[in-house]
């Protein structure tokens, strides 16, 4: 089957209606952002969305998003080899700044709408990827490239080990007598 790319934006709205599914893809040249962090391995990202309406006649779209990506690792420098995948469900919402009567469930997540009433889904999808980085990319300590032998952080030289400083409050002791 051929992966074609997902739309820039849809409506969400007129997706509930629909119930409209979007399996495809979006290329590496539209996530920007993304490629700042890591480097994609792969020339595109697989994306599955689809909207609705949920029981409490809230618009809902849900996905998953997978990458390949290569992050640096930050104990040795070399490459890191990541599969991504980041699932998300949000209510699109007018105005983050209105409190709505009627409170959205925990399960979703809100996203605003843009000025022409879509969302904007190559960023939405980039958002979720950032997302579900780990914090710190490293390898495991077995397949790092780096031991715990090279990584020493310095040793205090014997002098300053054996020296005592003099206590800064003597100055105030004196000063009470």
């Amino acid at each position: 089957m051929q992966k074609v790319k997902i739309p820039l934006s849809i409506a969400p709205a007129k997706a509930a209606l629909k119930r409209m599914t979007y399996d495809g893809i979006i290329v590496k040249g539209e996530l920007s952002r993304l490629s700042e962090v890591a480097e994609l391995l792969d020339d595109h990202v697989n994306v599955s969305i689809e909207c609705g309406i949920d029981s409490q006649n809230l618009v809902v779209i849900q996905g998953t998003a997978t990458a390949s990506l290569e992050l640096t690792c930050q104990r040795c420098g070399n490459g890191l080899n990541q599969d991504v995948k980041s699932e998300f469900v949000y209510t699109p919402i007018r105005d983050a700044a209105e409190e709505s009567e009627d409170p959205i469930p925990e399960a979703y997540e809100e996203i605003e709408l843009n000025e022409f009433g879509e969302i904007n889904l190559v960023h939405l999808v980039e958002d979720e990827l950032m997302l579900a980085l780990p914090i710190v990319a490293m390898h495991e300590p077995e397949e790092c490239s780096l031991t715990d032998k090279d990584m020493t952080f310095g040793e205090l030289a014997p002098e300053a080990t054996e020296e005592e400083k003099p206590n800064p409050f003597d100055v105030l002791k004196k000063l009470k007598t």
